[in-house]
């Protein structure tokens, strides 16, 4: 009976991260302020799996896991393929704006996992993506959003982010590295 919770225990892990590649790089994060600790507690955990690009040309596949000390994990995949995505996270650019993050440009991640399927500890049900920002001094900012980003081709031709609703912002956490 005791084999059976760690081949659990061993297939939950192998799910935290959708795809295999290269090694996973794990950074403690501890909150920075008060509404950080509410939210989610002292410490978290950010596993980082970066699968490089199979062919010439292509980005690297980014996995990114937000993992509480008790085992719940939030799996998710950098957004760095589409036009639109790589517009939205633009230097100032409309995910900069949500996060309040001046000209800085934060990284989009999408949920990775099947909807209801992460055992979420920010935004309730999980966040259907996540803007994270790490700045030179340690920090990480990490705002949790319920929607992705709506972005049209205007008649000319330029790209135009649609006003995203602050309702739609689930949580904005603050940590720091250590």
């Amino acid at each position: 009976m005791r084999i059976l919770p760690l081949a659990v225990a061993a297939a939950l892990s192998a799910c935290a991260l959708p795809s295999t590649g290269g090694p996973v790089t794990t950074t403690a994060l501890a909150s920075a302020d008060a509404a950080t600790s509410l939210a989610v507690g002292e410490n978290i955990f950010l596993d980082r799996q970066v699968t490089p690009a199979r062919d010439e040309g292509q980005d690297a596949m980014v996995n990114l896991t937000l993992r509480h000390a008790d085992g719940r994990r939030i799996a998710f995949q950098e957004a760095n393929q589409a036009p639109h995505d790589l517009f939205v996270q633009q230097p100032g650019g409309a995910l900069a704006q949500v996060m309040a993050a001046g000209v800085e440009a934060p990284a989009l991640y999408r949920s990775a996992a099947p909807e209801g399927a992460n055992a979420s500890f920010i935004c309730g049900a999980g966040p259907a993506a996540i803007g994270v920002l790490e700045g030179a001094d340690g920090t990480v900012r990490i705002v949790g959003l319920r929607q992705d980003f709506q972005v049209e081709t205007l008649p000319n031709g330029e790209l135009n982010a649609v006003p995203y609703s602050p309702d739609q912002v689930c949580a904005r956490l603050n940590f720091r590295q250590g």
